[in-house]
Order: C-alpha cells, then structure tokens, then sequence
C-alpha cells in the first residue's frame, strides 16, 4: 500500500507540478516582449482558460448527473468558486495602502494558479483511480495529456505577469498552487474515488475559471483588434490539440 501511495504521487508530480513548472520557464521571454506582444499573450491566456472552463464544466456536468445530489454540490461548488477568487481580489485592494500598490497581473496570475489546482485535484482523482483499478494504459495516457495540458496551462499562468513586478517566489508559490493538487489528488484517487469529489472540486475550478476570465478580458479586451481575437483562438487551439491525445 505504501509503494503505491508513492507512485500514485510521483504519476501526479509527473501529471501536475513537473510540467507547470516547465510552462512557467516561459515567463523571462514572455517578459521581454513589446507591450504588444504582451498583450497579444494575454489573449493566448484568455483562449486557454476558456478551453479549460468548458473542460472542467463539461466534467462537472457529467459527473453531477451520476447521483441524487450531484446538482446541488455543482452549483454550491459553482458560487464557492467564483465568490472566493472575488473575495480574494477584495482583500488585496483594501490592503494596498499597507503593502505598498500589489500589481494586478500577480493578483490575477495568482487567480489563474488557483483554478488551476482546483481543477488539477480533480485530474489527479483520475490518474488515482486508473492506477488502483490496474488500468496501467489508461493511467499512462492520462498523465501523458494531462502533463501536456499542464505545461501549456503553466504558460497560462505567465501570461498575466508579463507586465508586473514579480518577485522571484512568486512563480514557485504559483506552479505549486496549480501543480501540487495533482498529487493530492492522485493520492486520495488512488485510495477511493469519489464522484461526488470530483464534481465539487472541477465545479469550483470552473467558478474561479470564470473569474479570471472576465478579469484578463477587461485588461486585453478594452479595443479588441483582429489579431487579438486570433491570438485567444490560438489559445483554444494548443489546448484542443493536446486534449486530442486523451481521445486517442
């Protein structure tokens, strides 16, 4: 059992945090691009977390319809996530005045991680429950997609950064937000599954997904151009692309 707890954790490090981490390497280059460029990511961002907030509610969905309360935990789940992130953002605009001006974008990045991990809690229960039901094939695809998912959701993370003033932890606490819930969620996965888990953890990543949409919306949005729009359908295209390897 112990062997297995460890292996469970080392699938979800491999899944989660490994390649977050390899996403978030982008962030000097995505720092030194022109301000056009940089908002040009922003909308990468945008596309990618849309992709993400249809994915995580697709699986939420899902799972609600499988059990007598499953719709109620979504939508609890649901308002918990989108009213957290809104809280959070309301305590760092009261504390400004102490702390000196917080950079929006490392507040929103950090919003970005949040989600993330919610969502990446519920991809661990996955790889868990494969791994403990013996479907090592199944196992190995999901920590192949999952980990090509989390590396371009760690470049999701960059993106509102690119103008901000970080400080060197900060993209370490970020990745592990995002990443570490893998393991977590890989481990409890691998002791029992639960559905109902599941649908709480995805239905409150969509919640903070949203969130943080409409939050980089309103920096890179404000005169949409073509190019703009082209660079969120970018974003929902990498995504889509490497999501195709779950279905193969």
């Amino acid at each position: 059992m112990g062997a297995d707890l460890v292996y469970s954790a080392w699938l979800g490090f491999l899944a989660g945090l490994l390649p977050v981490y390899l996403g978030l390497l982008a962030l000097p280059a995505f720092r030194a691009a022109s301000e056009r460029r940089r908002r040009l990511l922003l909308g990468f961002t945008i596309g990618i977390l849309l992709f993400l907030f249809a994915d995580v509610t697709h699986e939420a969905l899902q799972g609600a319809q499988a059990s007598a309360p499953g719709p109620l935990v979504y939508s609890l789940a649901l308002l918990a996530g989108l009213l957290a992130p809104m809280a959070v953002a309301g305590a760092s605009q009261t504390s400004r005045h102490a702390e000196g001006v917080r950079e929006r974008g490392v507040l929103t990045a950090y919003l970005v991680a949040l989600g993330i991990g919610l969502h990446n809690f519920g991809e661990g229960l996955a790889i868990g429950a494969a791994y403990t039901a013996g479907q090592l094939a199944l196992t190995t695809l999901l920590v192949i997609g999952f980990a090509l998912h989390n590396g371009t959701e760690g470049m999701g993370i960059a993106g509102p950064m690119v103008g901000a003033k970080v400080s060197a932890r900060d993209p370490v606490l970020m990745g592990f937000v995002a990443g570490a819930p893998t393991i977590l969620g890989s481990v409890v996965g691998s002791l029992a599954f639960s559905t109902l888990l599941a649908v709480a953890f995805f239905s409150a990543a969509s919640g903070a997904i949203l969130y943080v949409v409409i939050e980089l919306a309103r920096l890179a949005y404000q005169r949409p151009t073509a190019a703009d729009v082209l660079s969120t359908a970018l974003g929902i295209l990498l995504m889509f692309g490497t999501g195709l390897l779950l279905q193969l």
